[in-house]
């Protein structure tokens, strides 16, 4: 549990580490109230039991004296409206802590949440190749979730911890002994819990964690691959592998609840079963009923204040335990060194530097690169040049690294060796610069079950799209007599990754998109290879528009798509060297 709490500090920035003192504070001022209201429960029980003795008690008469009450009955009175402004006084400052305590975890739960859906997005594109996307989704829809649910049981727990610790010093001065007989079953009970029951309940919370993961995994592959899944008619082979993950991820939670339930059935019984033996006790050893009953209805009001209370440290120490994996594996995997400087979300601080200009020629010089964890050379100080203004085709054998070298060109890779340039200048100097003068259709064009202004305009607020430039480069990606045939024109939902449109018309929206921002460099990544033939040729001709207008690099399956281009660069066995499509047809 310690560890979990340094890792629980080490995600919280300053701000939300002093939050949390301030929480401590509240908590400590709760106790006092609720502490408050149960010692004011002894004094009320003997002023109805037994009016006379306390008449002559030095402290009532201390407190008849200074508010000037003449009579038992007045006092009684004033003592009954006493004890009902406390419990109100004390229940309306907790109703306020829980909300206070609420608002903390939820507000900084969705900032969280909010700063690794942007860590993960700027992560390198590299990271993407190999990721488990199943888990990345798990990690900010449940592991995030789960980290700020061990925090808020973490609060909750300090909160019942230190009401439990001033109620057990009143009942210690109400009834020493039987107050000491429970607290050793109490501490009994809450050890064997956290011996025993943690390190189970710890077992489960991981595996609990693969079990997201592998329902994620088979959810996303037969929804993203659901045409395939179809026309195979593999519907049940899906259904009973996600099954299999649900019935274990079903019984596991069934473990869980029992765990859970647990503690609080044994204490409740324990405390019950050991109160009343205690009063049985007393009462065959002769003591009066009547001189009892004050504090055994002080001890009952605190008993019942009190059991709950443990029974809650018993649920939030299992709730620690179960999701505690969360917290290890985002404290693990997640970089919160931006966080704790207390960056705000996607307001990164960037270095006003000299635009990047299109100019001369893009230039790959001496580019060495490998991907992560393999031994593989897929550019072994390749060198490319392409003049702006021209038409370039990038022709290979299969995983040669004709995408690679491209991917390379747009920044989107690390390499181990060699420069990008454009114009001479290093395109990393300024990233977000090279980046707004790159147009990119890719083979599959990802369209967002959005209308087709959206899509066209992607990753642009609604409020900022310009419709006269969404026309535009429709017609320049020869969609706008389509679009303008549709009932509802530019908005038409396309469907989720565009099933409503045909895949020439989802390419022609791609081109529209990549032109949005009148980009002056088109990288086409094979953007026609899945096309039949006829189609093809339709794409091409759009395409051809651009020449001598665009620098466009054009990733070829098929030679015909290239074969009006300007220059043609080959990848293979680790360089790139010009060519000529001559003899290759």
């Amino acid at each position: 549990m310690t560890e979990i709490i340094k890792k629980l500090f080490s995600i919280l920035s300053k701000r939300q580490k002093r939050s949390v003192a301030g929480l401590g504070v509240m908590i400590l001022i709760g106790a006092v109230l609720e502490t408050a209201g149960v010692s004011m429960i002894v004094p009320l029980a003997q002023a109805m039991l037994d009016a006379e003795a306390l008449a002559t008690n030095q402290y009532v008469i201390l407190v008849q004296d200074m508010l000037g009450i003449k009579s038992m009955e007045q006092f009684i009175i004033v003592l009954l409206f006493s004890v009902v402004a406390v419990f109100v006084i004390k229940n309306t400052y907790l109703l306020f802590m829980n909300y206070v305590q609420a608002k903390f975890v939820n507000k900084n739960q969705f900032l969280t949440v909010s700063y690794m859906m942007d860590e993960y997005l700027n992560r390198p594109y590299e990271f993407y190749l190999n990721a488990d996307i199943p888990t990345v989704f798990r990690t900010l829809d449940s592991d995030i979730p789960k980290v700020f649910l061990v925090l808020m049981s973490f609060i909750q727990l300090m909160t019942e911890v230190v009401v439990s610790v001033f109620l057990c010093v009143v009942l210690l001065v109400v009834d020493p002994v039987m107050t000491i007989m429970i607290s050793v079953i109490l501490l009994f009970m809450t050890f064997i819990i956290v011996k025993i029951m943690k390190p189970r309940l710890n077992s489960l919370g991981q595996e609990n964690q693969e079990i997201q993961s592998r329902m994620g995994k088979w959810r996303n592959q037969s929804i993203f691959g659901i045409k395939e899944v179809k026309v195979l008619h593999k519907e049940n082979y899906f259904v009973e592998n996600y099954s299999v993950y649900a019935k274990d991820g079903a019984d596991l939670n069934s473990k869980y609840t029992v765990f859970n339930n647990m503690p609080r059935l044994l204490i409740e019984t324990i405390c019950i079963g050991g109160l009343l033996s205690y009063m049985a006790i007393c009462i065959m050893m002769g003591q009066d009923i009547v001189e009892m009953a004050p504090q055994m209805m002080a001890f009952a009001v605190a008993a019942v204040r009190l059991m709950p209370s443990v029974n809650r440290i018993n649920t939030h120490v299992t709730n620690i335990a179960f999701y505690g994996p969360s917290v290890h594996f985002v404290y693990d995997n997640v970089d919160f060194r931006d966080y704790k400087m207390e960056k705000k979300v996607s307001q990164r601080a960037i270095e006003v530097k000299e635009p990047i200009e299109v100019k001369e020629s893009i230039a790959l010089e001496q580019v060495t690169y490998k991907y992560p964890n393999s031994d593989k050379m897929i550019l072994d100080q390749a060198d490319m040049r392409i003049p702006i203004g021209k038409s370039v085709g990038i022709i290979g054998p299969s995983g040669a690294g004709k995408t690679t070298a491209v991917d390379i060109l747009m920044g989107l890779l690390d390499i181990q060796g060699g420069k990008i340039t454009c114009g001479g200048r290093d395109v990393m100097e300024n990233y977000g610069s090279w980046l707004s003068h790159i147009g990119y259709i890719a083979q599959n064009i990802y369209l967002t079950d959005d209308p087709i202004r959206d899509n066209v305009a992607f990753g642009v607020n609604r409020e900022d799209i310009d419709d006269k430039r969404i026309w535009e480069v429709l017609e320049e990606a020869q969609m706008k007599e389509f679009v303008e045939s549709l009932p509802e024109g530019l908005d038409t939902s396309v469907g989720e990754r565009g099933v409503r449109i045909s895949g020439g018309q989802r390419q022609r929206l791609g081109i529209a998109r990549a032109l949005y921002h009148n980009p002056e460099i088109l990288v086409f990544d094979e953007a026609t290879s899945a096309l039949d033939t006829e189609t093809e040729t339709a794409i091409m001709e759009a395409i051809d528009k651009f020449h001598g207008r665009k620098t466009m690099i054009i990733i070829a399956h098929r030679l015909r798509t290239i074969e009006n281009c300007d220059m043609i660069f080959k990848v293979e066995g680790g360089k790139i060297t010009e060519t000529t499509l001559e003899g290759k047809q």
